[in-house]
């Protein structure tokens, strides 16, 4: 019987691109960390700098993605909302940007994260953290990079890389060496057991830093990030907010019109899930004209851009 690794070349033994693995909490993070213009925004740090600021505002997702919502409401994860939406954009119809159907949208009460009069491409990760280039603190592509730089992060990131290659080898060396033919999970376990601890320390001193930064940008954060000019765009605002709550919903008609939407009463049905978060009398039901009545009665604006 021909075993796997007799079919492993030495080129896979020693190619350092395919010794890049991380225990899967710290992958998305190394990730983002390797981008080297992006920055995370998590509650615990903003608070630090600028308190509590209670503010309301929407979100709007497709049915299918009803039930995911437990993941966030009411938890230090960030949701992605909007209170301002160019007359022509998805948002103002109440069709969804990525979820495509849209047709569902909430109104709701949180803790400010951060916010811009325009989309800013913000990428959330497991932790609740929210990662967000650094132009978009201090107005430019140089600075962050600059920083970055300066405190040494890929050098840091290169040594990482090396020891972990090193690791990653000495157990390779085991796994071929090993006649009883050591299953390849045991192998790749080996080799994050003892990778994992580095790389946490690696992201340690990432955070310490890019804390410090922040902090020395507070003033930047503020302007940009807390207290953006309210302006119209061709697209929409952001506002990212946790500790969040649904007050109350607006579905579009058809998605009631759907049988998912009841499903005879059965657990899982759309309507059961929104349940879940607002009773059955916060929930209105109309067409998308009636959302834009709905929408602006709660200080919602559709711009003429």
């Amino acid at each position: 019987m021909i075993k796997l690794k007799d079919l492993l070349t030495e080129d896979w033994l020693t190619h350092k691109g395919k010794t890049m693995w991380f225990p899967a909490h710290t992958k998305p993070t190394m990730d983002m960390i390797s981008m080297r213009d992006h920055i995370a925004l998590y509650p615990k740090q903003m608070e630090s700098m600028f308190g509590k600021q209670p503010i309301s505002s929407f979100h709007l997702t497709s049915p299918d993605h009803i039930q995911t919502l437990s993941k966030v409401l009411g938890k230090k994860k960030s949701i992605s909302t909007f209170t301002r939406a160019n007359n022509d954009s998805p948002l103002a119809k109440g069709r969804g940007i990525q979820t495509g159907q849209g047709g569902v949208i909430f109104y709701m009460k949180g803790t400010l994260l951060a916010k811009r009069w325009m989309d800013f491409d913000t990428v959330p990760d497991k932790t609740g953290r929210r990662w967000i280039a650094g132009h978009y603190i201090v107005g430019d592509r140089q600075t962050f990079s600059k920083a970055y730089e300066k405190a040494g992060i890929p050098k840091k990131r290169e040594k990482l890389f090396n020891k972990i290659y090193d690791i990653k080898k000495k157990y390779e060396e085991q796994w071929m060496a090993d006649d009883e033919e050591m299953p390849y999970d045991k192998y790749k376990k080996m080799v994050e057991k003892e990778t994992g601890p580095v790389i946490n320390q690696f992201i340690k001193e990432f955070f310490n830093w890019q804390n410090k930064w922040l902090q020395q940008n507070k003033e930047a954060i503020k302007k940009n990030l807390r207290t953006p000019d309210d302006k119209p765009s061709a697209w929409w605002n952001e506002i990212l907010i946790y500790d969040t709550k649904a007050i109350d919903a607006f579905v579009l008609s058809r998605v009631t019109k759907d049988w998912k939407w009841e499903n005879n009463g059965k657990p899982g049905s759309w309507q059961k899930n929104m349940l879940k978060y607002v009773p059955k009398n916060k929930i209105t039901i109309g067409t998308p004209a009636k959302f834009r009545k709905w929408y602006s009665a709660r200080e919602g604006k559709i711009d003429q851009v």
